[in-house]
C-alpha cells in the first residue's frame, strides 16, 4: 500500500489558518452574543418588573398616608435616595422581593412634581414616584473576543397619584324615601357648574312644587320626579338611573375624647377662640356676641350640636365638625335668626373638603338646619349620611358647597358653586397609576 502526505505550506497554507482562526473568533463572539445579549434581555425585564412593583407599591402607600406614619417613611420630601441592602421602605422591600437587593444592584427612589402628558394630583405635595433600578452584569464568552468585563442594565418605572374631580354638588343618599329631594314655596336653588343626584327609587323621589326652581348642569334620579304648581328644573330631570356611590363612604370616624374640660353645654361669648377638642353637650354662638372664631383642626361634637343663632358672627378656616353622640343625646347644626356665619373646611388631611361630618351609626330624626335669615358662606361638604338637611325661611347661602345627606329640603334660595379643584369640597375621586 502506498503512502501519500500532503504538506500545506506557504502562503497558501497562512491563509487557511487565518481564515479558520478568523472564522473561530467570529463563531465564538457571535455565540457570546447571543447568550450575553439573552442574559442582559432576560435581566432587563427582570429589572423593569422590580422597577414597576416597587412604583406601584410606594405610590400606594403614598395614597393612603402610611409612607409617612411608617416607622421607615418616604415620600415626606422630594430629596431622591437610595436603596441600602437592609432597607425596609416600602418600594425597597418590593425592589428586593423581585430579586433586586443584592451589592451589584443600585435602587434609586426619586419624586418627580410633574410627567409629561399626564395630569397628576394637585391634591398632594408629591404627586408621583419614580424607581430607577440598576444592575452590574459579568459578560461571558464576549469578553474573550475582546468585549467588555462588565455591562449595566437600567430599568425605569414612575407612578402617580391621579383622579378626577367629582360634578355632583348635591347627593341625596336615601335609597327608598318619599320627596327624598323636596324643593317648594318659590325657592330658587342654583346648582353652578355640577350635579343633582337622588338615590330614592320611590315614585316621588323628587318632588319641586310652589314655584321652585332648580337648576344644574345635570338632575339625575333614579326614581320619579313630580313637578306641580309651578316647580321647574333646568335642565329637565332624567329619571330611572343608576344610583351614584357615596363619595364619604370610607371616611374614617372620630373617637370623643375625654368630656372633663367641656363637659357641658358650651355658650359662646363675644371675641372668644375656640381650639379643636371634644365637646360634650355642644356649642351655641346666640344672644349677638360677636367676633367668635373657630381655630383650624377636628371638633367632635359629642351630643347637644352646635348652634349658631340670634344675629351672631363666627368664623373658622381649615375646620372640620363631627358630629355624634348617643341616639338620644344626639344633636345636629342650627344656624338661624340672622346670623352670619364664614366657615370653610381643611384643604388637606384626611377630612379635605368635609366642614361637617355627621357619624354615620347614628339614627336620629334631628335634622340640619338653616334657617330664619342666616347668612352663610360655608366651604366645604355638609355629609350627613343617615340625617336630613333642610334649608328654609330665606336663608342666603354661597360658597364651594356640596350637600351629601340621607335627605335635602329647600324652601329657600340657595347657591352652590362647584369646585373644580375638588380641595374645596373634597370631592376628588384619587386613584393610582403607573404613569411611565
Amino acid at each position: 500500500m502506498k503512502r501519500y502526505a500532503v504538506i500545506v505550506g506557504g502562503e497558501d497554507g497562512q491563509a487557511v489558518i487565518l481564515v479558520v482562526a478568523a472564522m473561530s473568533i467570529f463563531l465564538i463572539g457571535a455565540l457570546g452574543l447571543a447568550i450575553d445579549g439573552a442574559q442582559m434581555y432576560a435581566q432587563r425585564q427582570m429589572a423593569q418588573a422590580a422597577a414597576d412593583a416597587a412604583a406601584q407599591a410606594g405610590i400606594m402607600s403614598m395614597l393612603n398616608g402610611t409612607n409617612a406614619t411608617s416607622a421607615y417613611p418616604f415620600g415626606t420630601t422630594t430629596a431622591s435616595s437610595t436603596c441600602t441592602a437592609s432597607d425596609h421602605r416600602t418600594p425597597c422591600v418590593y425592589a428586593q422581593d423581585n430579586g433586586f437587593g443584592t451589592p451589584a444592584d443600585t435602587v434609586t427612589l426619586s419624586y418627580p412634581a410633574t410627567v409629561s402628558g399626564v395630569t397628576l394630583s394637585s391634591l398632594t405635595a408629591i404627586p408621583a414616584l419614580t424607581v430607577t433600578v440598576q444592575r452590574t452584569l459579568q459578560t461571558g464568552l464576549i469578553r474573550l473576543v475582546g468585549g467588555p468585563a462588565s455591562s449595566s442594565i437600567t430599568a425605569k418605572a414612575t407612578a402617580g397619584l391621579v383622579g378626577t374631580v367629582l360634578t355632583q354638588c348635591v347627593d341625596v343618599l336615601d335609597p327608598s324615601a318619599q320627596s327624598a329631594f323636596q324643593a317648594n314655596n318659590g325657592a330658587t336653588i342654583a346648582i353652578n357648574g355640577c350635579s343633582v343626584s337622588t338615590n330614592s327609587t320611590n315614585a316621588d323621589a323628587m318632588t319641586i312644587t310652589g314655584g321652585a326652581t332648580v337648576s344644574a348642569s345635570a338632575i339625575n334620579s333614579v326614581g320619579g320626579v313630580v313637578l306641580n304648581n309651578g316647580g321647574s328644573t333646568t335642565p329637565a330631570a332624567v329619571t330611572g338611573v343608576a344610583p351614584v356611590a357615596n363619595p364619604f363612604a370610607s371616611l374614617p370616624t372620630l373617637t370623643p375624647g375625654s368630656c372633663t374640660t367641656h363637659p357641658t353645654m358650651t355658650n359662646a361669648t363675644s371675641g372668644e377662640t375656640f381650639s379643636q377638642g371634644t365637646y360634650c353637650g355642644g356649642i351655641t354662638v346666640s344672644n349677638g356676641v360677636t367676633g367668635v372664631s373657630f381655630a383650624a383642626g377636628d371638633y367632635i361634637i359629642n351630643g347637644g350640636g352646635i348652634t349658631f343663632a340670634g344675629g351672631t358672627t363666627s368664623t373658622g378656616s381649615g375646620v372640620m365638625f363631627y358630629l355624634t353622640g348617643t341616639n338620644a343625646t344626639y344633636a345636629s347644626v342650627t344656624m338661624s335668626n340672622g346670623v352670619n356665619v364664614t366657615l370653610s373646611a381643611p384643604t388637606s388631611g384626611p377630612y379635605m373638603g368635609v366642614l361637617f361630618y355627621q357619624d354615620p351609626s347614628i339614627t336620629s330624626s334631628s335634622p340640619a338646619t338653616f334657617t330664619g335669615g342666616a347668612t352663610m358662606q360655608l366651604t366645604g361638604s355638609l355629609y350627613f349620611p343617615t340625617t336630613a338637611v333642610s334649608f328654609s325661611n330665606g336663608t342666603g347661602w354661597t360658597g364651594y358647597t356640596a350637600i351629601i345627606a340621607d335627605t335635602v329640603s329647600f324652601t329657600g334660595g340657595a347657591s352652590l358653586n362647584f369646585d373644580s379643584t375638588g380641595m374645596k369640597t373634597g370631592l376628588f375621586a384619587k386613584g393610582v397609576a403607573l404613569v411611565q
